[in-house]
């Protein structure tokens, strides 16, 4: 035991104390073990051939070439031995790597962090008010004594407080419990993990129902990451501590709906149902507060954005005019960290406080840029070439699924900045581009990589698909033509989710569905059935299924129509339904023409033959 380290990490661990993991010098010790073991079993066996062929040579006695080869089996066992404690120390700290720190993270005064980064609920130096009643609620559904259901569903519309409030339940927990956002999808090892702690423990399914770092289309989501978590957790022992399952979403009828759906086309996951059709659920609404109160929040906001910010102005005010009323509080902590950053009164208007927010993140992106090294990678072209590629690797990015390495970098070969380059020098600029924005955010690890906030948080990133994709539809063309068929419904996911919260990011869903009405209208008539407003998506979606381009109609058939159709709720996208069984009647009555054309045609010829 004398190569792991018998001090205990407090706060760091996501539930407590560390226990202390395998160090250097058990792994020096196996290696050693390992050579010595086999350095003896070879001199063994080659005095036994040297004895047998020459005994005159070596006139040694059998029980030492013996003795040598047990001394080399026995350090092949130590070192299997130092193994399995290895793996199992291993094993019993994989939880790390699975769930999100519950505990906050100072920003260091040397670091250039992203100013997002303190609107996320995990970095946000604001301190959490108004959710007290709630937060009771879930720490009895937690810690209740009459075996409670250990799926809870925690669903509000965006801006509600949902994430804010499972983190600060993981953190209310304590040292008694193992508690955090779920990081990765590796379901075959959360559970044993969680169950080798020895403690309770919750898991926090943060955005089940859109992507958080595989695919933005919720049944791909569920059909991936949330069927699997649930089979692995009906599966755990359950003779272990208790365990509590929360999916944080914004519609908790429309993704248990799916969930039931997903589970009931495998017979394998038929079983798991009552997990998620029994799930009480806690709905959210925004807190209701008088011009007092959030003025009373937007000064406390203010306060605790300039306490953090080492570059704030000394000056900044106190009292400006919070956000007008109707606005979440989310809108309502940018404007304050607006003013914190700035000095002055902060815009009214969220789209112009979002535009500051992204001012200041496409500097820190080109200072980044500036001085970024790494081994291996080619040097970045110089920004006076390129002087908005920052930018619209941002774009890229999110566009694709910002995880994927490779198909990010063929999106980013595709950008306007680099036509006219030559090939092979553009794709060397473009990796080094797509590994720099990687390394940007997120460091080395995958955890902590995954734990940052990717740009902003969603309300900021749909504004800024709206802005960008609408002032550029050249560059708009260009990315779409670089997705395959599950980046395209990423791709339609993200449009609509920015469609439901600005209403003028609609042309550029329009224009997306139009361009390939069989493959992105798929697409965005499954995302938009996972809305919690689909009436708002509704529209576009029509408008671009009615709008189809000359060389595309002819390639719209009615089996085409007819598989729209079929995944389209009359209810939820009436006017999208309403084109569709018009375009498919009109295909019908097209192709019955067509046919009673052919037949007369046919007939017509049999006349002939006969005169």
């Amino acid at each position: 035991m004398g190569g792991a380290s018998g001090v205990g990490r407090r706060g760091t661990g996501r539930g407590g104390w560390d226990d202390p993991g395998a160090g250097k010098g058990l792994r020096i010790a196996a290696g050693v073990a390992t050579w010595g073991g086999l350095a003896c079993v070879l001199a063994g066996v080659a005095g036994f051939f040297v004895r047998e062929s020459r005994p005159r040579v070596w006139h040694g006695s059998w029980w030492q070439i013996g003795g040598l080869i047990a001394v080399g089996l026995a350090g092949l066992m130590v070192d299997e031995g130092i193994g399995r404690y290895v793996r199992r120390i291993e094993r019993f700290l994989s939880y790390r790597t699975m769930l999100e720190n519950p505990g906050r993270t100072s920003v260091h005064p040397d670091d250039d962090p992203s100013v997002f980064r303190l609107l996320s609920p995990l970095h946000s130096p604001v301190p959490f008010r108004d959710r007290e009643d709630e937060l009771a609620r879930l720490r009895a559904w937690c810690d209740g004594e009459a075996d409670p259901h250990p799926v809870l569903l925690l669903a509000g519309d965006g801006g509600a407080d949902k994430s804010r409030l499972a983190l600060e339940l993981a953190r209310a927990l304590g040292e008694d419990w193992t508690a955090g956002r779920l990081l990765s999808a590796h379901t075959h090892t959360v559970f044993p993990a969680l169950r080798d702690r020895g403690r309770p423990a919750l898991v926090v399914v943060d955005d089940a129902d859109i992507c958080s770092d595989l695919d933005s289309h919720m049944h791909s989501r569920v059909r991936a990451d949330v069927v699997p978590l649930l089979n692995a957790f009906r599966r755990r022992p359950q003779d272990g501590p208790p365990m509590r399952l929360l999916f944080v979403v914004r519609h908790a009828e429309r993704f248990r709906a799916v969930v039931s759906e997903e589970l009931g086309q495998d017979h394998r996951s038929r079983d798991t149902r009552y997990l998620i059709d029994e799930a009480p659920v806690l709905d959210l609404a925004p807190p209701v507060l008088d011009r007092a109160a959030r003025a009373e929040r937007h000064a406390q906001a203010l306060a605790a954005f300039t306490a953090v910010l080492g570059d704030a102005p000394a000056d900044a005010p106190r009292g400006t005019a919070p956000a007008p009323d109707g606005q979440t509080l989310l809108d309502l902590h940018a404007q304050a960290l607006v003013t914190a950053l700035t000095g002055g009164p902060a815009p009214r208007a969220f789209e112009d406080i979002a535009a500051v927010l992204f001012e200041r993140e496409r500097d820190r992106w080109r200072r980044a840029a500036a001085s970024f090294t790494a081994p291996g990678v080619a040097a970045l072209p110089g920004l006076s070439d390129h002087p908005e590629l920052p930018e619209r690797v941002m774009l890229a990015m999110l566009l694709n699924s910002h995880r994927e390495y490779v198909a990010a970098t063929h999106l980013v070969e595709r950008l306007p900045g680099f036509e006219g380059l030559d090939r092979d020098r553009a794709r060397t600029e473009t990796y080094a581009w797509v590994h720099w924005a990687l390394a940007l955010h997120g460091g080395t690890r995958t955890a902590e990589r995954m734990a940052e906030p990717w740009i902003g948080p969603e309300r900021f990133t749909n504004w800024f698909l709206t802005t960008r994709l609408r002032a550029e539809p050249e560059l708009f063309d260009r990315l779409q033509s670089g997705l395959n068929m599950r980046r395209a419904e990423h791709a339609a996911a993200l449009l609509c989710r920015a469609c439901e919260d600005f209403p003028e990011a609609g042309e550029n869903l329009r224009r997306f569905v139009a361009a390939a009405p069989p493959g992105h209208g798929y697409g965005a008539l499954r995302a938009a059935l996972t809305l919690a407003h689909p009436e708002r998506v509704d529209p576009w979606i029509a408008e671009g299924l009615r709008k189809l381009e000359p060389e595309i109609r002819t390639t719209f058939t009615n089996s085409a129509v007819y598989g729209l159709a079929r995944v389209t709720d009359p209810e939820l996208l009436p006017r999208s339904f309403a084109v569709l069984a018009g375009t498919y009647q009109q295909l019908k009555r097209a192709e019955a023409k067509e046919e009673r054309r052919r037949k007369w045609d046919q007939r017509r010829q049999a006349l002939r033959k006969r005169a």
